[in-house]
């Protein structure tokens, strides 16, 4: 049942191990005042207190005269208060032992759940951006937050029972043994535990089904996340275009089709206790059977019953933990999915650090394919420190994966890419990307205040270098504005801000990070004309003395750049300062006429 996932298991159970332990203890101090107190009390303290006068002079235990112990009795005079004060102790026992047990694996089991999520969460960091793009966000949400309480589910509070529940059927069976040997013909109602392989068999089977509809269960809890985070990212463009409608019938889809999948996972889940009771009823009733035709006494016969009884107890629990691990291993199966994916932009074991960069980008044979489709070929290029180069092309042209490769989010193909003459896939990433600011059109912002939006390029800077910073963006009269100015809270994606304000702050956070080469990714294009022009003021003073790549589509965002590169079809087919490429190159010119109107 836990094939293929024991490793899984251990890594995260290291700081939990000692918590785990001591909780298997008491959980063992259950199961004996469990399956062993009650039976005594009915079959051993009872007779010999209310008994017939023989029954009273016998032994409590007796053992085999090997050992050499002599039999116990009750204490004389205090027979009645031993009988009366047995009870509660045993429950007293059983009580703080199974308090103590449960709230030890539940504080483990918290500390997994932690450790997982924290798992998880470090390798989708770790992940390239062509990993977002299979999985949806809600999908990924489902699996950090839910499916990572299935760890929980099965390392801890099921790891109890079935130490505990085992342990309580195997000490209740070797009771039932026990009496049962010691009587003549007693091995008969023995057959009564043939009942137990029956019970096996109908978890088995069940089982089976359950985990099928588990998973079928995640699936639909999954599209529901992802039609929920998409709803509340568009809430703007649902309401534009009067959307609701729609989305409510999406949503009632999705949650009618997870109910239905959760209704058949109840159906067989619930259906296990009452054929294990049945199971027990039949073994109980036979044992009654039997127990009457070999000669049982009364006290004997409830004794062994009771016994049984208890047997069967643990076995319906363990058919109960049974369905639930069988909902839990599907879980399991998707955090592991992502806990084992390939990282495929990774440091090699002999990365090396990128001291005092200048900025020279170099493109040496480069390919890079999205599945087998090529979207980008370099043959040569290098783009000296300090240039700024603006990139142009139709949509799809391969613009916006030329500047992905820059700060290695991709690794091509074939070929190389340099900065400063070193092969990036022998960089640090760290380090590269230390070296690279970038602002884009839609700057992302953090639900923080502006001060900490901006120290994002500089963790640790003063509060004087994140106001100079805001200064040279521009930013610094609308901030001053706030209510509580720099210790404002923007807001989750930054929406209390309007478009300009948040790409004021971006441009104030790559001021503040100083690299020597940036990318500005379509940075204007979401802007009205007299916002852009004054933010395109700003990225000119940024600009200065970094080596700068330019995505646009709107040319008035590239007239101060140095060198123009045009793309078509993933080639790069024009390269030179605006007036060569426009004499040489029809599509430059094409573009460039279109938008003369606008650039005048």
């Amino acid at each position: 049942m836990f094939k293929g996932h024991r490793q899984f298991y251990l890594s995260h159970l290291k700081g939990s191990r000692t918590l785990l332990v001591v909780s298997l203890f008491f959980g063992l101090v259950y199961a004996s005042s469990s399956a062993l107190g009650f039976p005594f009390l009915v079959g051993k303290i009872l007779p010999t207190v209310f008994g017939t006068p023989e029954e009273r002079l016998k032994p409590l235990l007796s053992f085999p005269e090997w050992l050499g112990w002599a039999p116990w009795y009750l204490p004389k005079g205090h027979e009645v208060f031993f009988a009366v004060a047995f009870l509660p102790a045993i429950f007293l026992i059983r009580g703080l032992s199974q308090f103590i047990s449960t709230f030890l694996l539940n504080l483990a089991g918290l500390k997994v759940v932690e450790s997982v999520r924290r798992a998880v969460f470090v390798k989708i960091q770790e992940m390239h951006l062509g990993f977002f793009g299979k999985i949806p966000t809600g999908d990924l949400l489902q699996r950090i937050i839910n499916d990572a309480n299935a760890v929980r589910l099965v390392l801890i509070d099921i790891s109890n029972d079935l130490f505990v529940q085992p342990l309580t059927v195997l000490l209740s069976v070797i009771y039932v043994i026990f009496l049962c040997l010691s009587k003549p013909g007693g091995y008969w109602f023995l057959i009564c535990l043939l009942v137990i392989p029956l019970v096996v068999f109908v978890v088995r089977y069940i089982g089976r089904s359950i985990q099928q509809k588990a998973q079928r269960t995640l699936t639909s809890s999954s599209s529901l996340n992802t039609i929920t985070v998409e709803n509340l990212q568009s809430a703007r463009d649902v309401r534009a275009y009067g959307l609701q409608q729609r989305e409510q019938q999406r949503f009632a889809l999705a949650s009618a089709e997870g109910l239905r999948m959760q209704a058949k996972l109840v159906r067989y889940e619930k259906a296990l206790s009452p054929l294990i009771e049945f199971s027990a009823a039949l073994g109980i009733a036979l044992a009654v059977g039997v127990g009457a035709g070999i000669g049982f006494k009364f006290e004997e016969i409830l004794s062994l019953i009771t016994a049984f009884y208890i047997a069967y107890s643990p076995i319906k629990r363990i058919g109960m933990i049974s369905a639930q691990i069988n909902i839990a291993l599907p879980s399991l199966a998707r955090l592991e999915e992502v806990l084992n994916a390939r990282v495929e932009v990774a440091d090699a074991p002999d990365a090396q650090p990128l001291p005092n960069v200048k900025g020279e980008i170099e493109f040496q044979g480069m390919s890079f394919a999205y599945g087998e489709e090529v979207v980008l070929e370099i043959g040569q290029l290098k783009i000296p420190a300090g240039q700024s180069v603006a990139l142009v092309g139709p949509s799809g042209a391969g613009k916006s994966t030329f500047v992905n490769l820059v700060p290695r989010f991709f690794d091509p193909q074939k070929g190389v890419i340099k900065v400063d003459g070193h092969d990036l896939r022998t960089l640090r990433q760290a380090d590269l990307r230390a070296n690279i600011a970038l602002v884009s059109q839609e700057p992302v912002l953090f639900d923080e205040t502006i001060l900490e939006n901006i120290r994002l390029g500089k963790l640790g800077a003063t509060d004087d270098e994140v106001r100079e910073a805001a200064r040279l963006a521009g930013a610094l009269e609308f901030i001053e504005a706030q209510p509580q100015g720099f210790h404002t809270r923007v807001g989750e994606r930054g929406m209390r801000l309007s478009g300009g304000q948040r790409q004021r702050v971006s441009i104030a956070r790559a001021f503040l990070k100083n690299a020597p080469i940036l990318i500005l990714d379509e940075a204007t294009s979401a802007l009205d004309t007299d916002t852009e022009r004054s933010i395109q003021e700003s990225l000119s003073h940024l600009m200065v003395g970094r080596t700068t790549l330019i995505v646009a589509h709107r040319f008035s965002t590239i007239r101060d750049a140095q060198r123009i590169l045009v793309f078509a079809e993933g080639k790069i087919v024009a390269d030179g300062s605006r007036e060569e490429v426009y004499r040489q190159n029809e599509l430059f010119r094409r573009l460039w006429d279109n938008q003369a109107q606008g650039l005048g």
